[in-house]
């Protein structure tokens, strides 16, 4: 592969991550700092772009200077991820928040957001204002990566986290529009979780009488929520019950020139990507999952209240 391949290929790739109406020697120009001129001369390839210039890029647009020696344009994505780290899982967890919280700090007030996620498990957004739940969460998490803590009382979470939450749910429900898709099980296996611990003794039973309180006064707020289909602030909100399983949760969080895709990993990871192409295979994705879905929003009392029902009884065992 000789330079001037190599410098079409990466100029290729950075239209791919561009938005449909972003101006892509502006944005270069903005990227490396030069001028209009030189810009031009590097998309001619009359004059290649550098190594430091292609590192810039790729950071810029989340571009992997790797996979574009080995795979053609259309047929690669770049992911990122915050690794949580064994030493510091707590410091790692909210620096991965807030980069969420960035993002969506800066769409809020588009009227074109859209929230979608597909979820298999609780969604970050609604349990962070339940403390005991949020703790069992991350308790769960740095347990099974080796044990800094053994017990659920061991763990003790910062007041950064707290902080992080609150900034979290704001910003959440300031989008314009969210969409949720839940796998039917979605609440068992958060049961299944908590009976798990209980039975080893990493989980007293007064602390599994107050994480019960935690998880019946959830599901009373996502009843009522539901049932409105709006935000405090008048933001819609939407809620489906999928009649299929799926393996994962994914999210996409977009805008008019943005896109974001998130697969949720390691209880409470993601790695995201700002690639088009992913963007539009998994909004596509879930979007057909409303076909296999019943809404529950508004609409469809009689299946809403059948549903919460169900999951208060999963919980009235533990």
């Amino acid at each position: 592969m000789n330079t001037k391949s190599l410098n079409t290929d990466l100029i290729e790739a950075i239209k791919e991550s561009l938005p449909e109406k972003a101006n892509l020697p502006n944005v270069l120009m903005d990227i490396l700092k030069i001028g209009k001129e030189a810009v031009y001369r590097r998309l001619r390839s009359e004059v290649p772009f550098t190594f430091a210039e292609a590192l810039l890029i790729s950071k810029a647009q989340g571009l992997s200077l790797d996979h574009l020696t080995s795979l053609p344009v259309n047929k690669r994505a770049s992911f990122n991820m915050y690794l949580m780290e064994h030493e510091a899982p707590l410091e790692a967890y909210c620096h991965s928040m807030n980069s969420f919280i960035e993002n969506c700090s800066a769409l809020k007030d588009d009227p074109s957001t859209e929230w979608y996620t597909a979820s298999n498990t609780i969604p970050h957004a609604f349990y962070m204002d339940h403390d005991h739940l949020l703790r069992f969460m991350l308790f769960k998490r740095i347990y099974q990566k080796g044990g800094l803590v053994k017990y659920y009382g061991e763990l003790k979470v910062p007041g950064d986290i707290r902080r992080m939450q609150s900034r979290f749910i704001e910003v959440t429900k300031s989008l314009a529009y969210s969409c949720f898709i839940w796998d039917e099980m979605m609440f068992l296996s958060l049961v299944n979780d908590l009976r798990y611990f209980y039975d080893i003794n990493a989980i007293t039973d007064q602390e599994k009488a107050l994480l019960k309180e935690d998880f019946l006064s959830l599901i009373d707020i996502l009843e009522n929520l539901a049932a409105k289909g709006r935000h405090g602030d008048g933001r819609e909100v939407n809620f489906y019950i999928s009649n299929i399983n799926f393996e994962a949760t994914y999210s996409y969080l977009c805008t008019h020139a943005y896109r974001f895709s998130f697969v949720r990993l390691y209880e409470i990871n993601s790695i995201y990507t700002a690639d088009w192409n992913v963007f539009e295979y998994q909004r596509d994705w879930i979007q057909s999952l409303k076909k296999y879905s019943t809404l529950i929003s508004v609409s469809g009392e009689r299946q809403r209240i059948q549903f919460f029902e169900r999951q208060r009884s999963f919980v009235n065992k533990l």
